[in-house]
């Protein structure tokens, strides 16, 4: 099979070329390359946008943070921006892959990739980033939480592309966590994991932000616990309550690296653990 290349040099030349039938975009191609070696994608077109200038900027601008698609995740761990609006990012793409692939891979691959165990899509889930999509008809707008479809799909339509996630400020200061669990400690995938926003006055939940991988078709928002927990008192009784609500929102399935009950009591204990750290703090 013949396969073309190109270095695309504008986001016009993109959308000139992105309708063709079994044209691709190449930016890290963490993701791409290994999909094409083992047969599962066969582009006839490649489309190289990782020096699109564009595509690469960190930008804080009228109250959001925006972040090309095309800036690495080394970029992302270096940025004063990222480690000051948006720290549970920075935790979380610190323990993703070897330096070499954060050198390579990009924030807006990973998440056009849809993987439901994509570790970067935790805290742009509970950060309520937006998308911001690009085609032949202009941009349009889709919170990321809709943008997943399932696993490997997404709401792009044909033609169209990933231009940026933009992420709104908070001025509030949460505490965050992020932990999952793999077969083992480094480089690995996600059996399950979670990531937390918590706020808390006193010993009252003043708001809190779940969100977990590997445990549904999509990196999935725990919105029913938060919905439980918020406002309440933190206590024994109701952390019980929300590990047993967590296991019930999940849903995950077996596969040769973990059973789905193994994924679910997974999620349940990393928030009671959590929770009761928060409560004796």
């Amino acid at each position: 099979m013949s396969r073309q290349y190109l270095k695309v040099n504008s986001t016009e030349e993109l959308l000139a070329h992105l309708g063709q039938p079994g044209a691709m975009i190449l930016c890290g191609g963490t993701d791409l390359l290994v999909k094409m070696r083992s047969g599962l994608l066969s582009p006839t077109l490649l489309l190289d946008i990782s020096e699109l200038d564009s595509l690469r900027a960190i930008r804080k601008t009228d109250g959001r943070i925006e972040i090309g698609a095309a800036v690495t995740e080394s970029k992302l761990l270096a940025s004063e921006i990222i480690r000051e609006y948006l720290p549970l990012l920075s935790i979380v793409l610190a323990k993703l892959g070897a330096v070499q692939i954060r050198n390579r891979g990009t924030l807006g691959g990973n998440v056009v990739n849809a993987s439901p165990a994509a570790d970067s899509a935790i805290p742009l889930l509970l950060y309520e980033a937006e998308v911001v999509l690009e085609g032949s008809e202009g941009k349009r707008r889709l919170p990321l939480e809709t943008f997943f479809l399932g696993p490997g799909k997404t709401a792009l339509a044909k033609g169209e592309f990933l231009r940026a996630l933009s992420i709104p400020i908070s001025n509030v200061q949460f505490t965050p966590f992020f932990h999952k669990v793999g077969r083992r400690k480094a480089l690995t995938i996600a059996i399950a994991s979670l990531g937390t926003l918590l706020r808390v006055q006193g010993n009252e939940i003043e708001e809190i932000r779940l969100a977990a991988g590997s445990v549904a078709p999509t990196p999935l928002r725990l919105r029913q616990v938060e919905d439980r927990v918020k406002g309440e008192q933190l206590t024994a009784s109701l952390i019980a309550e929300a590990r047993d609500l967590a296991a019930h929102s999940v849903f995950p399935i077996d596969d040769i690296r973990a059973s789905a009950d193994y994924r679910r009591a997974v999620i349940a204990d990393l928030l009671a653990r959590f929770l009761e750290e928060a409560m004796h703090a």
